[in-house]
This record gives structure tokens, C-alpha cells and sequence, in this order.
């Protein structure tokens, strides 16, 4: 096998193993109310919504009624989670980028599945080229590094009232971005998709 010809699933596997740890992680730094003086907030918006839920589908209320509803507490949902989102984007630069630079290339993630990050010369790449690869970084597993900036910057511009169609759109926009990422890394040759193109790396066996 060429050194280059990575399987997907390795990297699929080395992502969700690496998302795992920064999310587990910084979720829990995030949790602290001094980092996040609004988590109560959080958590009862978040409650109000599983509520609404539950009493649509009990019957108690009508599907315009849940979206009318629900609008107002995604918004909040999302406004108090701002501190969470600058938790988890400063994780992703720190984890992704420095600490892949560090340690030649590679995360805990493809260290254990014995991959790393290289450019195309063959070299680890730069801090920012590590950096860049988390922005069209695949939507279906982390949520990624733009999406998290986007909606944060929305929530304080559009109202509650149409905050969650835009942030919906977003998503499903990121969404088809990954789906095509993964479709390009499996019918190229060179096994690179939309990361490895934008910070003009590629993936090998370490």
C-alpha cells in the first residue's frame, strides 16, 4: 500500500476519537460558571425546549405552536452558549493547531490510528495550514470552526424569530460541505478532500 493511500475509515476514526477528547474536555472547562457565568440560563432555555417537546408530542400542543415556541428558546439556547462556543473554538485552534504542530503532524487520534498531516512537500505543515484545515473540517463530525464563529456572531443580529431558519440553513450549507469533502476523498486518487485542498496538505501513514 502507497504511504499516502490512507483508508477513509482510518481518518474517520482518527476524527471521532480526537472530537471526542476535545469536546469531553473542553466541554467540562466550559461548565465552570466562571468561564460561563450564563450556563444556568443555558440550562433553562435548554430545559424549556426538551419541555415544549415532550408536550408536542403528548399531544398538548400544535406543531405551530411548537415552532412559534421553540424559536424563542433555540435563540436563547444558543445566546447562552456563546462562552461555550469560544471554549470549544479556542479547544479546536489549540488542539488541531498547536498541538498537531507540536507533535510533528499527528493527534492523539492518528497517533493511534498511525497517520498524520503532512504538506505537500512532504513536511508538517505550519501552525496556519493546521489551522486552516479545521475550517471546512467536516461538519458531520464537530460542528466545525466556522459554523460555531457564524452562529455566534447571528445570534446578537437577528432576532429570535428568525434566528433558527438561519442557523438551520447554515447548518445544511456545512452539511453538504463535509457529504462532498467525503465524497472527494473517496474517488480522488490522491485521496485529499476539501481541508487537505484548502491548506494544501494531504494525509499519510506516519
Amino acid at each position: 500500500m502507497n504511504k499516502e493511500d490512507v483508508p477513509v475509515l482510518k481518518r474517520v476514526s482518527a476524527y471521532m476519537l480526537d472530537i471526542l477528547i476535545v469536546f469531553v474536555l473542553f466541554s467540562l472547562i466550559s461548565n465552570i460558571k466562571f468561564i460561563n457565568p450564563y450556563y444556568d440560563k443555558y440550562l433553562e432555555s435548554y430545559e424549556n425546549y426538551t419541555e415544549t417537546l415532550e408536550e408536542y408530542n403528548e399531544g398538548n400542543i400544535e406543531e405551530n405552536d411548537l415552532i412559534k415556541i421553540n424559536q424563542g428558546n433555540y435563540y436563547y439556547i444558543s445566546k447562552y452558549s456563546i462562552s461555550y462556543n469560544i471554549v470549544i473554538i479556542v479547544g479546536l485552534i489549540l488542539y488541531f493547531g498547536l498541538f498537531q504542530k507540536c507533535c510533528n503532524g499527528q493527534t492523539i487520534g492518528k497517533k493511534v490510528m498511525k497517520i498524520k498531516i503532512v504538506d505537500l512537500d512532504g513536511k508538517n505543515p505550519s501552525f496556519l495550514k493546521h489551522v486552516l484545515r479545521i475550517i471546512p473540517m467536516y461538519y458531520v463530525y464537530i460542528g466545525s470552526l466556522l459554523p460555531l464563529i457564524i452562529n455566534s456572531i447571528l445570534v446578537f443580529i437577528i432576532g429570535k424569530g428568525h434566528y433558527m431558519l438561519v442557523s438551520n440553513i447554515i447548518s445544511y450549507v456545512f452539511l453538504t460541505i463535509s457529504l462532498v469533502s467525503f465524497i472527494m476523498i473517496n474517488i480522488r486518487k490522491d485521496k485529499r478532500g476539501l481541508p487537505d485542498l484548502f491548506a494544501k496538505t494531504k494525509v499519510v501513514f506516519e
